[in-house]
């Protein structure tokens, strides 16, 4: 079989195949990144004004005892400039004095568990999660496929050809060629990294900091203000806005529970550079209890590996990415969605039709 018509074959057929769990996946896209957009829009009526070290250290002792169950303090920033507690799926805003602004929980929003679980694993349960990250990654390689088969007919690009001059299949396809061009890189990326998030044992091993013995200084035992002093003093220039519990471990099926009490090793995060995209990328892990730094690590000492690993979950569903790439991506799956059905309706025209005549 000659290697061009092969490739058509496995665009046009596997992608007719795939494309309902794509388009499943690319409508709550465009749903779950407006709400994204909707959240990040609301200031809550505050106006930025950054906090000193003794209040940041007020402010996490305070909301981390009134608020046991939460994971994450957040400082106020020029993006988001209120205080915030947080835990998977919920949220509570408060101004400088702690007074309560709003509370979010993603479960009492309408529609919106449903919409989620459908991009996540087509409400499927584990079945469907790696249903969705196979399907993932052959979209993406149908993606790279049809750039391949753009490129033999480049010379008939036409910009006019991106919108769709009326419902003929051959309008549809000009449209679908020209269109699935811009998209197809970004595309291709949150295909890939939808495939990722799902198998972590990939890439996770990649974020690991090497083991290393430095002699970080030492804070006062169990001492939110001294400790958080510390951190700051390791990165001057660099601005403190958050800290996070670790996650409670579960112990794996038929292991013995762990005996006393979690170690709270802490996360402090830092933004430092501002030409990085990525928030949150650098940060201090310190010892409660002890008022000990078990690591320190700038996003720009991390080897290469492990700073594409860091962007595997934010260049998918822009966690920690500014708001422009929240709207690219929605742009992005929206506009995917057009594309998928402009070739689905061209190609159940040319197959199925044409059998039925």
């Amino acid at each position: 079989m000659n290697v061009v018509p092969a490739l058509k074959w496995f665009h046009n057929w596997v992608g007719f195949v795939i494309s309902i769990s794509m388009l499943i996946v690319l409508v709550t896209g465009v749903y779950l990144g407006g709400m994204d957009m909707l959240k990040r829009m609301d200031d809550k009526g505050q106006q930025y004004a950054p906090l000193s070290i003794e209040q940041k250290a007020y402010v996490t002792e305070t909301l981390f005892e009134r608020y046991p169950d939460m994971g994450t303090v957040r400082f106020p920033t020029e993006y988001s400039p209120y205080i915030e507690v947080a835990t998977r799926g919920q949220s509570i805003a408060f101004d400088q004095d702690l007074n309560e602004l709003s509370t979010y929980k993603m479960r009492d929003i309408p529609l919106y568990s449903t919409m989620f679980w459908l991009h996540r694993n087509f409400l499927l349960g584990d079945f469907g999660k790696y249903l969705n990250a196979w399907a993932s990654m052959i979209g993406g390689l149908v993606t790279l496929v049809g750039i391949y088969l753009w490129w033999r007919v480049r010379k008939t690009f036409r910009l006019k050809h991106s919108i769709p001059s009326n419902t003929k299949s051959s309008s549809l396809v000009k449209s679908h060629i020209q269109l699935g061009l811009f998209i197809s890189v970004p595309l291709f990326l949150l295909c890939i990294t939808g495939f990722l998030i799902t198998y972590k044992g990939l890439w996770m091993d990649a974020l690991k900091q090497p083991a290393a013995e430095i002699q970080y200084p030492v804070s006062q035992k169990s001492d939110w203000q001294s400790q958080l002093q510390t951190a700051q003093d390791m990165w001057p220039d660099s601005n403190m806005v958050s800290v996070n519990k670790p996650r409670k471990r579960k112990p794996e099926p038929g292991a013995e529970k762990p005996k006393g009490p979690q170690e709270l090793n802490y996360s402090i995060r830092f933004d430092t550079h501002s030409d990085v995209w990525l928030r949150q990328a650098d940060s201090i892990t310190m010892n409660y209890e002890q008022g000990k730094i078990q690591s320190a690590l700038l996003h720009s000492d991390r080897p290469l590996s492990g700073k594409v690993a860091t962007f595997v979950r934010p260049l998918h569903d822009a966690l920690n990415m500014p708001f422009k790439y929240v709207a690219f991506i929605t742009v992005i799956a929206f506009i995917g969605t057009a594309i998928l059905l402009f070739s689905a309706v061209t190609f159940y025209r040319r197959i199925f039709k044409k059998r039925s005549k």
